[in-house]
């Protein structure tokens, strides 16, 4: 499956890559620019700001998931736990320390990898979308603007929400149609015979 995946990715990218190129061309030659080769294309605003503003919302998507199913629960959904009250026993197992940060890292490690590599994206986002709409504005022969500025500024905050709204509403809706539906031998179902009500086991 990663080998599927990743070559997906590889596709898309590259694909990417390819008719980004094309479409930034067509600006430059609207703006009286000249056109530039794929391998300058590829260190521009546009290419990289295209890449990590959707690479923040889903690992941000991944990170809410993960964090948010250790201590939240859904009543049928397949990746959560039961809903039954949790026991005296399991409650004090939940809640002991690790007896070393070492151990505290590793068994939260998976939510923390998320967490640190969405920081980083968001970072990369912020950084490269001042690079694209300072080009934007060279193309239309305006001023460019100040990292600090374009932080705060619409044109950031409507790019970052509009990816977020998209990732949370993609994940609640298969969080609540994962209750109802069913796919046939996938792990990301209830079995076909399950009733809406069974709750997923993992981690229990």
């Amino acid at each position: 499956m990663s080998i599927l995946l990743f070559s997906l990715f590889l596709v898309c990218l590259i694909g990417q890559a390819i008719s980004g190129w094309l479409a930034y061309n067509r600006s430059l030659e609207a703006g009286h620019f000249h056109e530039i080769t794929l391998g300058n294309y590829l260190r521009t605003g546009h290419f990289l700001d295209g890449i990590f503003s959707n690479w923040q919302a889903a690992i941000l998507q991944l990170a809410v998931l993960i964090s948010f199913g250790s201590v939240l629960r859904q009543k049928g959904a397949p990746h959560s736990r039961k809903t039954e009250r949790t026991t005296h026993r399991k409650m004090a197992w939940k809640l002991s320390a690790r007896s070393t940060m070492r151990e505290w890292l590793y068994a939260n490690s998976l939510s923390l990898a998320f967490i640190c590599m969405f920081i980083a994206t968001f970072v990369l986002h912020g950084l490269f979308g001042q690079w694209k709409y300072n080009e934007d504005q060279a193309l239309r022969h305006l001023p460019a603007m100040s990292l600090s500025a374009y932080s705060g500024s619409s044109s950031f905050w409507v790019s970052v929400l509009q990816c977020w709204q998209a990732e949370f509403w993609a994940i609640g809706l298969y969080i609540v149609l994962s209750i109802f539906l069913r796919q046939e031998d996938s792990p990301e179902s209830k079995p076909v015979t399950a009733g809406d009500e069974q709750t997923g086991e993992t981690n229990e």
